[in-house]
């Protein structure tokens, strides 16, 4: 029985020119505006051509699809946060410091790129690409700061060696969405350092012992977390 010879592989693309570049880059500020304003579902690749004065097909001759194009809009945003994010961290020593930039940092997103927030967790994280995207690459790349700052701790006898470290990263990234959701799809507005404040106790006070305190203690801490989100006055 014969079987299929392999695919050649493909050949990376070649640099665009100057001309080409500049037109991409138009694009893409074109798609980054329409994206955050009205969503994936709701963006029309010809409303992002027209924006510049190009026919809908030039831009499909530099993005194929317009998940391609969303793709490349959030790569280009992904980045310099995580480089932000990399820079801060060497900066800091000790894991309160570092998680409460963390949190701090990533609350910030949600405040100041509302869009963003919405984009990643309402429509790409849920769609068919998601896994196997560069975007789920570069999520890890942003989330990686968790693993480091407790792995750190680790090392530096701060906390016990048998945390587990991916439940940690999902439940503080995980407990923020779940906090921040009234702030993006309501009205509601976050004082950014007070919660930050809250939070990161809330994230200490299960890695590092303490002594006993009465009970309800945790309950009392989230309930004054949530009392934050839901009336906090705007402001970092």
């Amino acid at each position: 029985m014969k079987t299929a010879a392999a695919a050649p592989p493909r050949k990376a693309a070649a640099p665009l020119s100057e001309r080409r570049q500049r037109r991409a880059n138009e694009i893409l500020a074109a798609a980054r505006e329409v994206f955050l304003e009205k969503g994936f579902q709701g963006t029309a690749v010809s409303e992002i051509a027209g924006r510049i004065g190009i026919v809908e097909g030039l831009v499909f001759s530099y993005f194929p699809t317009k998940r391609d194009l969303l793709h490349a809009v959030l790569g280009e945003m992904y980045e310099p946060l995580i480089q932000e994010v990399a820079e801060g961290y060497a900066r800091l020593e000790g894991l309160r410091s570092r998680l409460r930039f963390i949190v701090w940092r990533h609350v910030r997103v949600y405040v100041e790129t509302p869009g963003l927030a919405r984009l990643v967790l309402h429509e790409v994280r849920t769609g068919p690409e998601y896994d196997s995207s560069g975007l789920h690459g570069l999520q890890i790349r942003y989330t990686q700061f968790v693993r480091m700052a407790i792995e750190d701790a680790v090392k530096d006898g701060e906390i016990d060696g048998q945390v587990d470290v991916d439940s940690v990263r999902a439940m503080l990234y995980g407990g923020l969405e779940h906090l921040m959701w009234p702030v993006l799809f309501g009205a509601q507005k976050v004082n950014v350092d007070a919660l930050t404040e809250r939070y990161t106790d809330l994230v200490m006070h299960g890695l590092v012992p303490r002594p006993a305190q009465g009970a309800g203690a945790l309950e009392a801490r989230l309930a004054r977390l949530e009392a934050i989100v839901a009336g906090g006055a705007a402001g970092r």
